[in-house]
């Protein structure tokens, strides 16, 4: 079995480390906790690990630990042949700038980033009501990729937004579906080619399942959908690890 590496560092929630170790279990990889420190001293190799997970977080902790020294030793990696994939706090941290709650003089954050890996910005929270403080923000979404839809967990995430719109370095592989917060189609994950190696960067959570949620931190109306959608998240789940591993 492949081995992957899972950031577990600051910034990284333990909640969402706990979900994704737990789903890549289920495609049969060998989980690691890697830190920065270990990212730093030459740890993240293709002779150690296929690919690295960035969990949910708060991407501003990623960057400051993992500037200059970190942040060049993870695009090698995936350069040489690794796969990077960012779920929410994780897939901001993959673009090359990032926009988080314009506008709100507690939270926002405006800046740029050195992986880079998608050319243009990283932009949210898509939906209202983000906090964090508590999960008050969380809800079901649903994705759409052509004539498939799938609902998944969602906790402040972003949209992608290129440079250039005529861009060909990135492919779109899901978008929100319209609802009534959300009246166009926003691109909800992004896939790239970096070198050898595969991206992938996801603005949901298709990593968190209906049973790591039911309890009382989270609202019951998204436990109950979460429930019920339950199989939902892993044609998303399908989608991503194809593109990262052919």
């Amino acid at each position: 079995m492949s081995s992957v590496a899972v950031y577990n560092d600051s910034g990284a929630s333990s909640f969402c480390v706990e979900c994704t170790a737990e789903t890549l279990t289920r495609y049969s990889f060998i989980i690691s906790t890697i830190s920065a420190d270990d990212i730093i001293n030459g740890s993240l190799t293709r002779d150690n690990f296929v690919g690295i997970v960035f969990p949910g977080g708060r991407d501003t902790p990623y960057h400051e630990k993992l500037k200059g020294k970190g942040n060049a030793a993870i695009r090698k990696f995936v350069e040489d042949g690794g796969w990077y994939l960012g779920f929410c706090a994780g897939s901001y941290y993959g673009a090359a700038h990032i926009q988080f709650a314009k506008g709100d003089p507690t939270m926002e954050i405006e800046a740029e980033r050195e992986l880079a890996f998608y050319p243009g910005t990283a932009i949210g929270p898509v939906f209202p009501g983000y906090s964090y403080l508590d999960n008050s923000g969380e809800r079901v979404v649903t994705m759409v990729t052509g004539q498939t839809t799938a609902r998944v967990y969602y906790n402040g995430g972003c949209e992608f937004t290129p440079d250039n719109l005529n861009a060909t370095t990135f492919k779109e592989l899901w978008r929100y579906a319209k609802d009534a917060d959300n009246g166009v189609e926003r691109v909800a994950a992004v896939g790239m080619t970096v070198g050898r190696g595969r991206v992938v960067l996801c603005g949901t959570h298709p990593e968190v399942s209906a049973h790591q949620v039911d309890n009382v931190q989270h609202r019951r109306e998204v436990i109950e959908e979460m429930k019920v959608a339950e199989k939902e998240r892993f044609v998303v789940l399908d989608s991503i690890f194809n593109f990262l591993q052919n």
